[in-house]
Parts: C-alpha cells; sequence; structure tokens
C-alpha cells in the first residue's frame, strides 16, 4: 500500500508541475518572425495622439461633464482629420439602481455610403472614474492612461490613416469608427449602440474590433472559441506583416454558470469586453487586448513584471511609459493588423462567411447539460475509484483472525456455539473407558471412579495423602509432589 501511496504522489507531483510548465510557456507566441514589423503608422504619430488626448482629458468620469468634454474633444479630432460623418449619439441607462444616469458615444463613418455596402465597425470606450460618478459610487483616482487612452491614441491613428488613404477601402465597405462612452465599467454604450442601429446596417455589419488595453506585456487577438475563417486570414495578416501578435490559449479558462459569449459554456479572460455585446448579436468579432496570460499566475495580469495599474490611481500616463516603455510598438502593432485587415483584398469574402455561418450553439451555455455534465463526471469518477479500491483490497489483501479464546464448559457442551473459533474443554463424570476420546493414557483402570484417577490434594485432616501408586512403585504411601504423578 505503501509503494502505491508514493507512486500515486509521484504522479500528483509530474502532472502539476507539467500544468505550471504550461502556464509559465509562451504557448500563444506567434510562430512567425517578429523582428521587423511592417507597421502602417509611425510610432511617432501614437505618442502625439496619446499626450495630446491626455493632457487635455485626465477626468473623463463616466456620466459626468469630463466624459462628455472628452467626447467634444474626439468630435473636432475627427472633424479635424476631415470627417464630414461626426455625430454624438445620447443616451440614458442605469447603473447600480441608479437611473436616467447619461452618456454618449462619438461615431463616424468612412467608405462606401452605399445602402448594400458592407460594415465594418472599430471602437474602444473613452471614460474612464477618476472620481465619483454618482452620489454612491466610488473613483479609482486614475488617469485611465492604460485603460482607454491607449486605445483612443490608437483608434485616432487609424481613422486619420484611413481618411487620408480611403482608396484602399474599395468600393463596398464602409467603416464605422465608434469611440464608447459609459463602458469603463459596463457595456452600456455599446449596447446603446445596438439598441439604435440601422436594421439594414445591423445586417451588412460583418465584423466589430474592439481595441482594449493594448500595452501589456503581449499583445493578444481573439476571434473565437471555436475554429473560425477569420481567426486564419488574422494569421496570415500578423504573419505577412511580422506583427509580434499572440493567440489566447484556452489552458485556463474560468467555468461558471453563466457565459460571457453565447454558445460558449465558459469564461476566459479573452471574453471580456464590450465587443461581446456585438458577438451575442450573431456579429463576428476580433478583440485586440493587451495582457500576459503566458504566466503561472492564470489571471488577468498586464505584466509579469510589474503589479497592475488597470483599475487604479496609478494609471497614469507617466506610470504607463515607465512600465511599458513599448507602448507605442504594442499600439503600432495593433492598428497595423487593423489597417492591413480591413484593406486586404479577400477581407470581405472572408468576414461575410464567417457571418453567413455563425456558429449556434446555445445549448453549450444551458444550465442543464452542464450540471449533467458535472453529474456524469462526478459517477464515472465513483466507479474509477471503486475499481482501484477493489483491486487494491484483492491485491494487498489483509487477513486477520481473532485468536482463539479457551473456554470452560462446566455442565457440559450445551451452549457450544459450533461456527465460533473457541476451544472448549468439558469437565464431566464419565463411564466411558476414555476420559478424553482420542488420547493416549487416559483410559480408567478397573472401572475405578473419576475421583481415583484425580485423587484429592489433601486428606480430611489436611495432610497430604499417601499416594496409591507412588513415584516409587511400592504403594506404601511414598509420597510425590506430583498428585497427578504415576497415573498416565
Amino acid at each position: 500500500m505503501k509503494k502505491s501511496f508514493r507512486a500515486l504522489s509521484l504522479i500528483l507531483c509530474v502532472v502539476i508541475a507539467a500544468l505550471c510548465l504550461v502556464a509559465c510557456s509562451d504557448y500563444g507566441a506567434p510562430k512567425h518572425d517578429t523582428s521587423a514589423p511592417d507597421y502602417a503608422v509611425s510610432t511617432a504619430d501614437l505618442t502625439t495622439e496619446l499626450n495630446s488626448f491626455m493632457s487635455e482629458n485626465l477626468n473623463r468620469t463616466t456620466f459626468t461633464d469630463g466624459e462628455k468634454a472628452a467626447a467634444t474633444y474626439l468630435t473636432n479630432r475627427l472633424l479635424e482629420m476631415g470627417y464630414s460623418d461626426v455625430g454624438l449619439q445620447e443616451f440614458s441607462t442605469t447603473e447600480n439602481e441608479v437611473s436616467n444616469l447619461k452618456s454618449q458615444n462619438v461615431v463616424a463613418h468612412i467608405g462606401s455610403t452605399a445602402a448594400n455596402a458592407k460594415n465594418v465597425i472599430i471602437g474602444t470606450y473613452y471614460d474612464n472614474r477618476y472620481s465619483s460618478p454618482y452620489n454612491g459610487a466610488k473613483g479609482d483616482g486614475g488617469e485611465g492612461a492604460m485603460l482607454g487612452g491607449s486605445s483612443v491614441a490608437t483608434l485616432l491613428t487609424v481613422a486619420n490613416y484611413l481618411v487620408n488613404n480611403k482608396s484602399a477601402l474599395g468600393s463596398d465597405l464602409r467603416v464605422t469608427i465608434v469611440f464608447f462612452g459609459a463602458s469603463y465599467v459596463s457595456n452600456d454604450g455599446a449596447r446603446a449602440y445596438l439598441d439604435k442601429i440601422a436594421e439594414n446596417e445591423y445586417k451588412n455589419t460583418v465584423l466589430m474590433i474592439e481595441l482594449q488595453r493594448l500595452c501589456g506585456d503581449h499583445l493578444y487577438a481573439f476571434s473565437d472559441a471555436r475554429e473560425t475563417a477569420r481567426e486564419k486570414f488574422f494569421d496570415k495578416i500578423a504573419a505577412d506583416s511580422g506583427l509580434n501578435i499572440y493567440k489566447p490559449t484556452s489552458k485556463s479558462p474560468m467555468i461558471t454558470g453563466l457565459s460571457a459569449l453565447n454558445g460558449v459554456p465558459y469564461f476566459q479572460w479573452s471574453h471580456s469586453g464590450l465587443f461581446g455585446t456585438f458577438f451575442n448579436a450573431g456579429i463576428p468579432t476580433l478583440n485586440l487586448v493587451g495582457a500576459n496570460w503566458e504566466s503561472a499566475n492564470l489571471s488577468d495580469i498586464e505584466s509579469a513584471s510589474h503589479d497592475d495599474i488597470s483599475y487604479s490611481e496609478s494609471d497614469t500616463l507617466h506610470n504607463l511609459k515607465r512600465f511599458c516603455p513599448d507602448y507605442a510598438e504594442k499600439m503600432a502593432t495593433a492598428a497595423t493588423l487593423v489597417i492591413h485587415s480591413i484593406t486586404s483584398g479577400d477581407f470581405l469574402e472572408v468576414m461575410q462567411h464567417d457571418r453567413d455561418n455563425f456558429p449556434d450553439t446555445d445549448i453549450l451555455s444551458a444550465s442543464w447539460i452542464w450540471c449533467l455534465v458535472v453529474l456524469l463526471v462526478v459517477i464515472s469518477v465513483a466507479v474509477v475509484m471503486t475499481a482501484i479500491s477493489a483491486r487494491l483490497k484483492k491485491k494487498y489483501m489483509v487477513v486477520r483472525q481473532a485468536p482463539p479464546q479457551m473456554k470452560m464448559a462446566v455442565f457440559g457442551m450445551d451452549y457450544e456455539d459450533k461456527n465460533a473459533a473457541d476451544i472448549f474443554i468439558d469437565i464431566k463424570n464419565v463411564d466411558d473407558d476414555e476420559i478424553f476420546p482420542g488420547i493416549q493414557n487416559n483410559a480408567r483402570k478397573n472401572n475405578d471412579p473419576i475421583d481415583d484417577i484425580f485423587p484429592p490434594l489433601y486428606d480430611d485432616n489436611g495432610n497430604n495423602p499417601p499416594n496409591n501408586s507412588g513415584s516409587d512403585g511400592s504403594g506404601d504411601g511414598g509420597k510425590s509432589d506430583d498428585p497427578f504423578d504415576g497415573n498416565y
């Protein structure tokens, strides 16, 4: 048994070590060369956009005048670039049972104006929680440089590239630029956008791209938990451009009763984002997010070398540049993947294929399915453990027998349990020739009474009587220390 226990312990240690090695590996790292990326935009332009946006919009707290001022800034910036179709999409929402909270999305279009044009949405959120958004809510004091600022600057740079390269989009494609409000904590901006979207635009939207927290250790591109045509398409674009883009793996999903994406019965860190609202509406998505999901931490962290600055007062432009010195390269990588993808000749064909073949697997997220799965797993484990236990008991059988007990049956064998392992000695007057049948030298002599065979030790006066057949054989009263001496 000890050998089996040691063997099982060794196997368990090997499994744990293997899991740790997998967690610490770069399994999601690109397989192609990333030493000379072909950026579509310059890191200098990205840095300029980031510095300008952050310098004028430190406090963009959701539902406040600061958020609205940031929306105005973004609107003016798009107009400066040459966008004529720019507008504020205002909406009201409820958060933590507080109703009639006001926010707005900033929306602009470029490309085909045809009614049947295919549409691509590129978006990010721009608000933060620098201060309290309403009475009773808390702010984190952060400027939102990592969460919001890096993505906003990247989207502005992409928008500027597109307005200067309209011909690259083709005649059948329209691009919608959206800066979502009220989305730092929730996805209210995305829900409001879909609530207001025109039916024709919804039917013709073939992709939604979200940019979020772009300056972590790695930049991940997530399309779907299931195999899709667009995932291979984006992988090829990244390889052709030498982009250092990781792929999320499913090595550490969090099993939950609810799923972030319809038809996906578990929650991964890459599922988090406002893009999920579009995915659940049947629109294919691409989520570009900065993080480090390769570490042994197995949680949603930005970097393995420093604590998260997101959602804290540490999320400042100074700390972003301090902790993420290659922030501009990460932003350029995201911008390049977006630009080279939507300007590719086979872009619309691939995206339309995924829209037409969007997987309908909602049954996988039904709670009763997973209750049944858990039950089957429990039963399987119980069967296996029972089989192992029976095998071990058979192989290492230990038989423990109770020692026999000697009992005296004074009045005979009337109470003897014949099925017990006890040994009984029966002492009684006998009329047979033998006291103990089958044992030599115990025969009665001359039909003497039992008292002659077992003479008393002492006479009536307390003296040792003579032995009728003493040890000397004379029968003359010679004494012996053994009262039974000579009778056997």
